[in-house]
């Protein structure tokens, strides 16, 4: 026993003065110096506050243990020698490259502790000392360095490559990265879209980070629209933004199994709630991209949907009314681009084809309405310009996307518009070629391609000419290469098997059948 130790039969009090071993172990502190009594007990460092003459705080002073008592240490003599109008002053002993310590010109940092002394202390008994924050505190409570590495790739690729590059401003960095820090949901489906682009850049699409990452995110997600439902969970952003990024998690993965669609689903009646809110619960800017975040993800996976046999659709009146308010501010964005008018009239024409489409192995004739709407729609199509403020690279690919809605009318006439003497065969062959020119001059690096894989499938299925087919192969072999992202490598997938079908059998409206024959359900978004 120490013999300063102070007797036990001074009163028990609550001390600010004690050693700092025991005021991080909230220990009654003896006081005894130069080690205390609870030091010796428990064979730890004594470390004690010194008041530094002219100072506003205390500044910590470590003692190595190869010092002997009574003998001040090394540190000790050089602050002596410098004096009092130097003590301020940091060594390069006393900084650590992971400490994270706020400017404060009143309030002096002391050393951090020494890795034996930290693992001497209880992981639970640690924390803040002065303005030095312990390495065992992290951004993320309960993710370890895994979920660094995937916030990076997310910061400096995922988004990146989400985005078109329409704008300047990437939505999924300033809108989505805030929203995520405030939710461990959208966090969780962040970091499980961000580890299933890297898998895939890998070609890695069995990576178990990638596949526990997705395992949990389902987990989070559905217990999130199940509390919904249940009245216990009232914040919608939250679960339609969720929502629509797990559809981008299928899309950087690659899935070929359809469950895009399920998500698509949850968005869509997740939306209807939300959009019903006020600007001021839910800031304007974030509700217009949360509306053509969708518009955009449901209107291209409709041509996935047969519409011989089914009436689904994703885009709604009431959804695609809110569309259409954005379009009168001309709205530019990371998904649609300056095309969302032309977007919007998907809905129209697969409403139109499925009414031609055959039923029980019969041709249904046109009706006069038919053709009204087939003629109004085309010229919506064709009068479509790109807004003059658009950048060269959103230009073409408006272009591109404007040929391809074309192709889309034209060919929904069903047998009609494939036959050699079809009456609609030269429209198409021209709206082909005027794709592919655009298509030539468009470099296939380019940030814009990231959302071309619609209009490329579309354009790709009406081929016939051996030479334009390898010019799409090529440029989706590139694509894939740039960015790393699974549906472009699945549509060219889905693209060589079309490539080997009938002509009577290709087109925009058998990409349905073809994912049905080679089980391959995937969505263009």
């Amino acid at each position: 026993m120490p013999p300063n130790r102070r007797p036990r039969t001074d009163p028990i009090v609550r001390v600010r003065t004690g050693c700092w071993s025991c005021r991080r172990r909230k220990k009654k502190c003896d006081e005894t110096k130069p080690i205390c009594g609870g030091c010796v007990r428990n064979k730890l460092t004594c470390q004690w506050p010194t008041i530094i003459p002219g100072s506003k705080a205390n500044n910590l002073s470590a003692r190595p243990e190869s010092d002997p008592p009574g003998q001040p240490s090394e540190d000790d003599q050089t602050r002596m020698q410098r004096g009092a109008s130097s003590s301020t002053e940091s060594t390069p002993s006393e900084v650590s490259p992971t400490s994270d310590s706020p400017e404060d010109t009143s309030v002096e940092s002391g050393p951090l502790i020494s890795t034996r002394q930290s693992q001497s202390i209880s992981a639970d008994s640690q924390m803040a000392v002065g303005n030095v924050l312990p390495r065992s505190l992290s951004m993320f409570p309960g993710h370890g360095p895994e979920s660094y590495q995937l916030l990076s790739h997310y910061l400096a690729t995922t988004a990146d490559c989400m985005a078109n590059g329409s704008t300047p401003i990437n939505p999924f960095l300033v809108q989505i990265v805030p929203l995520a820090f405030s939710s461990d949901l959208l966090l969780q489906l962040v970091l499980t879209q961000s580890a299933a682009h890297r898998a895939f850049r890998s070609r890695r699409e069995s990576d178990e980070v990638a596949q526990s990452h997705y395992t949990t995110a389902l987990q989070l997600f559905r217990k999130g629209v199940t509390e919904f439902i249940d009245g216990k969970e009232s914040n919608a952003l939250m679960l339609t933004v969720g929502a629509l990024v797990m559809c981008f998690t299928e899309t950087a993965k690659g899935d070929m199994n359809g469950t895009i669609f399920d998500h698509l689903t949850a968005a869509n009646s997740l939306l209807v709630r939300l959009l019903a809110q006020s600007d001021a619960a839910v800031p304007k800017d974030l509700k217009d991209f949360v509306i053509e975040y969708y518009t955009y993800t449901a209107a291209v996976s409709m041509i996935s949907i047969d519409a011989r046999v089914s009436a689904q659709l994703f885009l709604d009146f009431d959804l695609e009314q809110k569309a259409r308010q954005l379009l009168q501010s001309e709205y530019v964005g990371n998904l649609c681009g300056c095309w969302m008018e032309l977007l919007l009239m998907i809905p129209c024409i697969f409403d139109l084809g499925r009414q031609w489409m055959m039923h029980d192995g019969q041709s249904a004739m046109p009706t006069a309405d038919d053709i009204a709407m087939f003629g109004s729609l085309q010229v919506q199509i064709m009068r479509w310009m790109p807004y003059a403020s658009a950048t060269p690279e959103v230009f073409l690919a408006g272009r591109i996307f404007q040929q391809a809605m074309l192709l889309y009318l034209y060919t929904s006439l069903g047998g009609f518009s494939r036959t050699d003497n079809g009456m609609y065969q030269g429209l198409i062959d021209t709206a082909i070629t005027d794709a592919m020119s655009y298509l030539g001059q468009l470099s296939a690096t380019a940030r814009i391609n990231s959302g071309l894989c619609w209009p490329i499938a579309v354009v790709g299925s009406c081929l016939s000419d051996a030479q334009h087919q390898d010019s799409l192969r090529q440029r989706l072999t590139t694509m894939v290469n740039t960015f790393g992202l699974g549906n472009m490598q699945r549509t060219l997938l889905l693209l060589e098997h079309m490539w080997q079908m009938p002509l009577d059998e290709a087109g925009p409206w058998n990409i349905c059948r073809a994912m049905q024959r080679n089980q391959i359900w995937i969505s263009f978004a």
